[in-house]
């Protein structure tokens, strides 16, 4: 026989519902996250295509194809806080390079390209031999501001990058920068099988509520599992 307390289940099953929900939620981002990095790797050591080939073609723009570095790119006017290939802190040094007509969304407008690397101890890194096209990092609460008369910049902002460059405009929908050997930040953060760590998690807290509700039931006289 099962009576069951009002109160105690009004507030047992949504939160039920939502431990649930979040162990799925972790279950498929650990899918994502696997097949994000398949995908990653399956990339690496691909055919080298010149970098206005892979901009005119939208499919390949962003998947972290590597290109060939543009020529004829003035000398870095702008440093960017990053880190190098290998994982050093430092400057990227970026200088701006005329969009292709064929790019739609940034037609008229000049991309950031990476021409180096120079380390907080000022050492300067071989020019990459690779790049690749990629989306421009956000704005972070904790960024440092951008110093537009050293040429300093923490943070992507085209207007501050446009005032350092006597006017150009600049693009936020892509940049050129050196192609990475390890995993990127986003995909290494927090491997699939954190995820599914995570996942477990919830759900093993869900088994928990469920099995403190059937006590309780079973405390109170609501719930018998013989007849008297």
């Amino acid at each position: 026989m099962f009576r069951p307390l009002p109160v105690l289940t009004i507030v047992f099953l949504p939160a039920l519902v939502l431990l649930i929900w979040l162990g799925q939620w972790q279950f498929g981002r650990m899918a994502e996250k696997a097949g994000a990095i398949s995908a990653w790797e399956s990339q690496q050591g691909g055919e080298v295509v010149d970098w206005q080939t892979a901009l005119c073609d939208i499919r390949a723009s962003f998947t972290g194809r590597d290109v060939l570095p543009p020529d004829g790119v003035e000398a870095a006017q702008i440093r960017f806080h990053g880190r190098s290939a290998s994982g050093d802190l430092g400057w990227r040094l970026m200088s701006p390079l005329q969009v292709p007509a064929c790019y739609d969304p940034a037609d008229g407008q000049y991309l950031l390209v990476q021409t180096g690397f120079e380390t907080f101890t000022g050492d300067r890194l071989a020019s990459p031999s690779t790049l690749v096209f990629a989306r421009p990092p956000e704005r972070g609460v904790f960024d440092a501001a951008n110093n537009s008369e050293t040429g300093e910049f923490f943070r992507f902002e085209p207007e501050a990058f446009s005032d350092a460059l006597g006017g150009l405009p600049v693009t936020g929908e892509i940049w050129l920068i050196e192609a990475e050997t390890a995993l990127p930040p986003h995909l290494a953060n927090v491997p699939p099988g954190q995820h599914l760590g995570y996942a477990l998690t919830w759900w093993g807290l869900a088994i928990v509520l469920f099995v403190i509700y059937l006590l309780m039931h079973v405390q109170s006289g609501r719930l018998r599992f013989t007849r008297r």
